[in-house]
């Protein structure tokens, strides 16, 4: 169950309003105590208190613009009161003011710099940023001090498992959940206080799930002998439970883990770069779909997705089949952005952006997101929405550094809309050293020269975008004279 934390604040304060309280450090259960820090009344005046409640109750009725105004003039009254500018993080977070919420949360820490549901704010923002690794690092610092901090656990493996760092999430599971549980159920009896404090008990409906967790990710990362181990470990802790024996990994069938697993590089080069079509597995997609058979969950929704590209079934009828798909998993990234490249092959342009648009909201690979934002910025950009452009651009490259074709979209933006040379020089050439024979990325670079009317230079990236096997009339035609 996912605890409202104004909630928690407004009945903590209610409760210790008039009392004096030390910072403290949280129970490893769902208490929210420890999220705020009071001072003594006569530190607090009579009106930052009123503001400070009056705005959490205001959160709490869903107006989180008047709570956001009550908590900053709060703030502005005494600004030494952490628990003040961590709700006022936590408005920003939820108003997808990203920016303001990391000022906010970062501040907060400098006052209380050892307390661990300031830290979880922190990561939780920046990860929503597009910063994994430094979210990362924040609940890695909270769990080196109290090492079942359930919340940072769960946390931590929610955004590897978002990322679809499936093995990283696995590891957490196993050593820092599971491992202890099995410890707590082999050497003491199940219902006893547990020495390794987590708030969960041994043979619980809740470690059940967790094993399933990391099964189905071992499954998904193709890893049978991984499958196998634990469904042996579920047999043993869980003896009378018949749906286990149903999880042991089918080896004469890989088809869903081997077509999980798809090359990075599909994601940004040409589509001469891509593996040919499997027909037999393009047929056995079309004999399920004949027999109206729809996928059984995400996984195979996007496992079909792509099977589907490599099929030779008409854009209009994919369209339809993964708008039922959508329908039956939303808020799938891959799923959404798929309609966005139907959208594109259809030259229906608005409504790919809307499917972009939906698709970087949602969870995804730091490469593709980073393939969904540069997509998105380019659409953007094409119906003149200059600032937005810009910032799917920045987002596209904060996911993946080593995004060439991001690096040479974002020179080509300065270039055509910000008339910016020093940039887009600078942007273009980083693009060429992450890939410096790409013919796409040396045609952009003549069409920056071109932008700026040094049409020799252009020609001679041209030409050697064409001699490095770009696409041939395109090229031709910028060579010609023909410009779009």
């Amino acid at each position: 169950m996912r605890i409202n934390p104004f909630i928690s604040i407004i009945f903590i304060l209610l409760l210790n309003l008039y009392q004096e309280v030390n910072a403290q450090i949280p129970a490893q259960d769902d208490s929210i105590e420890g999220l705020i820090s009071y001072n003594s009344p006569e530190q607090i005046s009579t009106q930052v208190q009123k503001l400070f409640l009056e705005g959490l109750l205001a959160v709490n009725n869903t107006s989180l613009e008047e709570g956001l105004t009550l908590l900053l003039q709060a703030e502005e009254l005494d600004r030494n009161q952490s628990g003040i500018t961590h709700a006022i993080a936590n408005i920003y977070f939820h108003l997808n003011d990203y920016d303001n919420a990391l000022f906010y949360a970062e501040n907060s820490l400098i006052k209380e710099p050892m307390n661990p549901w300031y830290k979880i704010q922190l990561a939780q923002i920046l990860y929503a940023k597009g910063y994994y690794q430094a979210a990362v690092k924040e609940l890695e610092l909270i769990l080196s001090q109290y090492k079942y901090h359930w919340d940072a656990l769960t946390i931590l493996i929610d955004m590897h498992h978002k990322m679809s760092f499936l093995a990283d999430a696995n590891e957490v599971i196993r050593e820092r959940i599971l491992e202890p549980l099995k410890r707590t159920a082999t050497q003491h009896f199940p219902r006893m206080s547990q020495p390794n404090e987590l708030p969960i008990e041994p043979f619980s409906q809740i470690h059940k799930d967790w094993y399933r967790l990391l099964y189905r990710n071992f499954e998904l990362l193709g890893i049978p002998d991984s499958m196998e181990t634990v469904v042996g470990e579920m047999q043993y802790l869980f003896p009378y439970e018949q749906e286990i024996s149903k999880l042991a990994p089918k080896r004469d069938n890989e088809e869903i883990s081997d077509n999980y697993r798809f090359n990075e590089a599909t994601l940004n080069d040409d589509d001469k770069y891509k593996p040919a079509p499997d027909k037999s597995k393009s047929s056995l997609l079309f004999q399920k779909l004949q027999q109206n058979t729809t996928p059984n969950n995400p996984e195979e929704a996007i496992v079909w997705l792509h099977k589907l590209n490599d099929s030779e079934i008409g854009l209009i009828n994919q369209k339809t089949l993964i708008l039922e798909w959508n329908e039956l998993f939303p808020e799938q990234g891959e799923i959404l952005s798929g309609l966005g490249w139907i959208e594109l092959e259809l030259d229906n342009q608005n409504a790919a952006k809307k499917w972009f648009e939906q698709a970087i909201r949602s969870p995804g690979p730091r490469s593709q997101k980073s393939e969904w934002y540069l997509q998105l910025g380019k659409l953007q950009a094409e119906a003149g929405d200059l600032e937005p452009a810009e910032h799917s651009f920045n987002y596209a490259l904060r996911y993946d550094p080593d995004n060439a074709y991001a690096w040479a979209s974002f020179a080509y933006f300065k270039a055509r809309y910000r008339n910016n040379r020093s940039e887009a020089e600078s942007k273009i050439e980083q693009a060429l050293s992450i890939k410096p024979e790409d013919a796409t990325l040396i045609e952009i670079k003549g069409d920056i020269y071109h932008l700026f009317s040094e049409s020799d230079e252009a020609v001679i990236w041209w030409v050697k975008a064409l001699e490095l096997g770009g696409p041939t009339q395109r090229i031709q035609q910028k060579l010609s004279g023909d410009h779009d």
